[in-house]
């Protein structure tokens, strides 16, 4: 694959359908076509909340001739925690979800999803994607929850996998390799806490074509990764979801700081996820580092993980701080850059804030200053 990680690893081509059966209804008017025309838009402005030209253009695909169901399905979302906006939004994705029976054909549907631990917060995440709401009920979202089910072992991993990527639900990949995929990382020891990490946060690697998910995981074991950490499934994501030539130009602006390949497969074996990063946030956050901070880029390599933290709002204030302490000798000017980038927020301000508050009763104000720039 990667000519320093695996040669032998190729990258296969993956192409994902996503179809809107909505466009394959159409609704024949018995009434005057005007009239129509004019309740529909009026509906779909005031109802739910379109613009009148947005209304405008549903309205040629989509007319509704009797309040009652409309208004039905509405309050229904409502009662189910969704807000103008998000009506909206569901609408303008799903108009002839407005022609659907609330009672009969939805009801069951929202029920099931809060059986199953979905929260007002979830359903607009997970029903405003994609084909939950024309999907059968029997015949495919309960078999396809029940396989989702049997992989995570939780239902809150359940609707976290459908609010990360709910159009993953209804792929031929998630019957037909999901159960092979996770199969291959039990045979080889990856504790269920990892498995379920994967599939709930990364549905799309998890429901990968089986050759490819294989393929990925013999290149990680190859590099040596732990099947037991939480890193050997974060880097089968990332592999999964990189080609050949992302890879390349990634390597080809670490060498610009000086990093080699060997270098490159260092930093992926200490924080895999470090390579997804953009190449202008890379440039931006190894230019700070350097010439800001100080830090020799081969350092850096060491602790991959600062890269992909927020600059602005993460590392220029934390580094502000610290620089601020060090000149007054508070902390130790030895003091990895690493130690405090990656903890929480919480416990920084905790360790390096919260005490210098009667020497430096100023440097909360700094810090929230820095963070608000």
């Amino acid at each position: 694959m990667y000519h320093f990680l695996i040669a032998r690893f190729t990258h296969t081509h993956r192409t994902l359908h996503r179809h809107n059966t909505f466009s394959l209804f159409s609704v024949v008017c018995n009434t005057d076509q005007h009239k129509g025309d004019t309740f529909t838009l009026l509906s779909l402005i005031n109802s739910c909340g379109l613009s009148p030209e947005k209304a405008l253009k549903l309205s040629t695909r989509l007319q509704l001739i009797n309040p009652n169901g409309p208004n039905a399905v509405i309050q229904l979302f409502r009662s189910y925690g969704f807000s103008d906006s998000q009506l909206s939004s569901l609408v303008k994705k799903h108009p002839f979800v407005l022609l659907s029976k609330s009672d009969k054909t939805l009801l069951p549907k929202l029920k099931f999803l809060q059986s199953i631990g979905a929260s007002t917060i979830d359903f607009p995440k997970i029903l405003i994607g994609d084909k939950f709401l024309t999907a059968s009920l029997e015949k495919t979202i309960i078999p396809r929850y029940k396989i989702l089910k049997s992989l995570v072992c939780d239902d809150k991993k359940v609707v976290l996998a459908l609010r990360r990527g709910s159009w993953n639900f209804y792929n031929d990949s998630m019957v037909n390799d999901s159960v092979p995929n996770i199969e291959v990382l039990r045979k080889l020891g990856v504790p269920q806490s990892s498995i379920s990490s994967l599939v709930s946060n990364f549905p799309c690697v998890a429901f990968t074509k089986h050759s490819r998910f294989v393929e990925a995981v013999n290149s990680v074991k190859e590099m040596g990764f732990d099947p037991s950490k939480l890193y050997f499934v974060l880097a089968i994501r990332v592999i999964v979801s990189m080609d050949k030539e992302i890879w390349e130009s990634k390597f080809k602006i670490f060498e610009k700081w000086g990093w080699s390949r060997d270098i490159c497969r260092f930093a992926f074996l200490k924080y895999p996820e470090y390579v997804m990063i953009s190449e202008k946030k890379i440039m931006k956050t190894m230019d700070f580092l350097v010439k800001d901070v100080g830090l020799a880029p081969e350092d850096i390599a060491t602790c991959p993980g600062i890269l992909t933290r927020n600059l602005e709002k993460t590392l220029v204030p934390k580094c502000a701080v610290i620089k601020i302490l060090k000149s007054r000798g508070l902390v130790k000017s030895g003091l990895r850059v690493s130690t405090f980038i990656m903890t929480s927020e919480e416990k920084f301000v905790q360790k390096y804030v919260t005490p210098f508050q009667k020497d430096l009763p100023l440097l909360l104000d700094a810090y929230k200053v820095q963070k608000s720039d």
